[in-house]
């Protein structure tokens, strides 16, 4: 059990690693772009996407898929690292499945390149498996509460007892420039007045913009903020943490009333000498020599520089435990993986006094404007 325990762990850190590498490389060999945000969120990606996101990489447009948004979408190389690593198929305008994988290990060495399928930003409808094109801080995360109320009334007009055609998910990856817009907490106080507890939004807490520290112009409590929203929020103290950020997600699917945020402290640019935690580090490649040096430091990291471009990803694949297509009343099962996580309330490292917390919503907009039984009521 112990070697093989091991080897899950390596393989983890292999595949984490090389999510890193592809991002890495791209930029590099684009000669622009932000390597410094899918250095820190790998594991984000991974953990979400390897162990709650619910897709078929061989259907990319199943009606029922949980959907992602990468609303920092300027950081877009880790979401074509993951359509590359899960194998997800091409569909063409016309929605019809092509057997083609939707992002090449060439899409990604022509990253930033004309007509590649991996522009600077996600562009819904050009790349299959992009859910909505993101740029403009805050765009994102504002589209994903349309998609958590989409996701309400298909299953109030169509789930039936024992049934649930739609169940799915909403998550949406957001930075520190998400967060300032004012696009984004309008969109956030509409999602908690209509409890849109299908909505997960992660929010990647680096303190650093382009400019530099994010105390030159932002210095809100973002958690308490989004409490007053009415948000069931978490905090994971350290991004690379896999098995705390599985138990944050794990809070998020055993909510059944409020939408939640995870907050998740990051370092931009990680393992990179002279740039982690530098805005050196989010709008231009590290530089051949920063990436040879953080290789030699971080020994699972298989990089290559521009010139020779990716490779390691040839030999790691990323796993789709919960992809299905069976019937839909077997594809989800809303409950905690972990223990629940209000035993550990104390510890701020981790968590904020409020999870596990529930208030009363008997009184539910959401409920009046999609009734029967979307959600149960819990108080």
């Amino acid at each position: 059990m112990k070697v093989a325990n091991e080897r899950d762990a390596e393989l983890e850190k292999l595949a984490i690693d090389t999510i890193r590498t592809l991002a890495i490389d791209a930029v590099q060999a684009a000669g622009s772009g932000h390597p410094g945000t899918p250095m820190a969120m790998a594991p984000v990606a991974y953990t979400l996407w390897q162990r709650f996101l619910r897709f078929d990489p061989s259907d990319s447009i199943w009606p029922n898929r949980d959907r992602f948004v990468l609303s920092m979408g300027h950081a877009s190389t880790p979401l074509y690292a993951l359509l590359h690593l899960t194998g997800t198929k091409a569909v063409n305008p016309a929605y019809e499945t092509l057997g083609e994988p939707t992002v090449s290990l060439d899409d990604l060495r022509r990253f930033r390149q004309l007509d590649s399928k991996c522009p600077g930003h996600p562009e819904y409808r050009w790349t299959s498996g992009v859910e909505t094109t993101t740029g403009p801080l805050g765009q994102g995360v504002a589209t994903s509460v349309g998609m958590a109320i989409a996701g309400q009334w298909l299953a109030a007009h169509f789930n039936r007892p024992g049934y649930d055609l739609f169940d799915y998910d909403v998550y949406a990856l957001a930075g520190d420039g998400c967060l300032m817009e004012g696009v984004s907490s309008e969109a956030a106080s509409l999602a908690g007045h209509l409890r849109l507890s299908n909505l997960c939004w992660i929010y990647d807490s680096n303190r650093i913009t382009i400019e530099g520290h994010t105390e030159l112009a932002f210095s809100e409590d973002v958690a308490t903020r989004f409490m007053s929203y009415g948000w069931n929020v978490t905090r994971v103290g350290d991004a690379n943490d896999t098995e705390m950020l599985a138990r944050a997600f794990g809070t998020f699917r055993d909510e059944h009333d409020r939408p939640t945020l995870i907050v998740v402290d990051s370092h931009i640019g990680w393992g990179a000498p002279n740039k982690q935690d530098t805005s050196g580090a989010h709008g231009e490649p590290l530089g051949e020599s920063v990436v040879r040096e953080t290789g030699r430091r971080t020994p699972s990291f298989s990089f290559r520089t521009a010139s020779t471009s990716t490779s390691s990803a040839a030999s790691v694949r990323v796993g789709v435990p919960h992809a299905t297509t069976g019937s839909p009343s077997s594809r989800r099962t809303r409950q905690p993986i972990r223990s629940s996580p209000s035993s550990c309330a104390a510890c701020s490292a981790v968590s904020c006094p409020t999870v596990g917390t529930r208030t009363c919503r008997s009184s539910s907009p959401m409920r009046t404007a999609f009734p029967a039984a979307t959600r149960p009521a819990k108080c």
